[in-house]
């Protein structure tokens, strides 16, 4: 398990390249979220791609248009995080019986099983691991993220939905390049049927996950204390409209860390997921857009998108845990006391 709410791993992955893998004995292509591997500043975190779930929708999002890189945030690459490199283990003094005839190990190990990792770099692992167990001042370090003065707002208005397929229907857009080279992961165009059972009755769901930090979706501008733990909401269904329904519904997605909260968007009918779309909630412009969905699989549908309207604004940071603002107000203090 990692740990990244203790800050574990962050000295770690601060100074070297960690990698995360489901387990070996798995045999179904299911993901765990890598939410918490990144937070933990984990640069590689594999992923089953063959299943498009949330997780491989999240990571479609951070590194779209990236070329394969993101940097990480200053503070899991500072200087002062990074894990001080241990130096080789020093081979362990011969054992020596004990009086009752038995083996009493040495200090570097228990055992013959000391010999089979000394030296290698499992073992160098195991040390620095055991250093951050060791050292509480690394753990008391403040976590990423720490509580910010300000919260970026984003007011997503959804307006309309436009020629969402039927239920009987699949209409891809195979015009990305690895649609040639995995053809059997994308979809395959199927005409509608013209049944009024295949006619969809669709509902916009608005979804924000956070790498790190206070985030929320609320209907209200300042959303009540019980409601600032909300991370999704939906509109009403439109009930037999799946061509151009409009929902005209207002919703303000709340988060501290705006580059590191990726939004998003589902269009559901009957409970089913039929469309989405992802995108990192920090690189949304202004003004009236299209986001174009993509289907289960994901791939784009064609001709089909969400019409919406984005605002996007900061103000004074009031909401986060007790502990957050806690910590918020002792810092303020100690600044103003050096200060004077």
């Amino acid at each position: 398990r990692l740990l990244s709410e203790q800050g574990g791993w962050l000295p770690l992955t601060a100074s070297q390249l960690v990698r995360t893998y489901p387990s070996p004995t798995r045999w179904w292509s299911s993901n765990s979220h890598p939410l918490a591997a990144w937070r933990a500043g984990v640069q590689m975190v594999a992923l089953n791609l063959q299943t498009n779930d949330a997780p491989v929708q999240l990571h479609d999002a951070l590194f779209r248009g990236s070329g394969g890189y993101v940097l990480k945030p200053a503070a899991l690459r500072a200087s002062d995080r990074a894990l001080t490199p241990s130096p080789p283990p020093k081979k362990a003094p011969p054992s020596t019986p004990n009086k009752r005839g038995s083996v009493t190990p040495g200090r570097g190990g228990s055992g013959g099983d000391r010999a089979s990792c000394e030296g290698s770099a499992c073992g160098r692992l195991s040390s620095e691991m055991g250093s951050l167990q060791r050292e509480p001042s690394r753990l008391g370090k403040p976590l990423w993220p720490p509580p910010r003065e300000e919260v970026h707002r984003t007011e997503l208005k959804v307006l309309s939905l436009h020629r969402l397929p039927t239920r009987d229907e699949c209409r891809p857009l195979l015009t990305e390049p690895h649609h040639a080279f995995v053809s059997h992961l994308s979809d395959s165009p199927r005409p509608p049927s013209g049944s009024s059972a295949s006619v969809s009755s669709p509902r916009v769901a608005v979804e924000l996950y956070a790498i790190g930090g206070f985030h929320a979706v609320s209907r209200e501008p300042q959303p009540q204390p019980e409601a600032q733990g909300v991370t999704r909401l939906t509109t009403a269904v439109a009930e037999g409209n799946g061509l151009n329904p409009t929902f005209d519904e207002t919703f303000h997605c709340l988060a501290a860390e705006p580059h590191q909260t990726i939004l998003r968007v589902v269009v559901e009918d009957e409970g089913r997921l039929v469309a989405y779309e992802t995108a990192v909630l920090g690189s949304l412009r202004c003004g009236y857009r299209c986001l174009h969905l993509r289907s289960p699989s994901g791939t784009r549908i064609d001709s089909c998108c969400l019409l919406l309207h984005i605002s996007v604004s900061t103000e004074p940071n009031t909401f986060g845990t007790v502990e957050e603002l806690r910590s918020m107000v002792q810092s303020q203090r100690s600044l103003i006391s050096q200060q004077s």
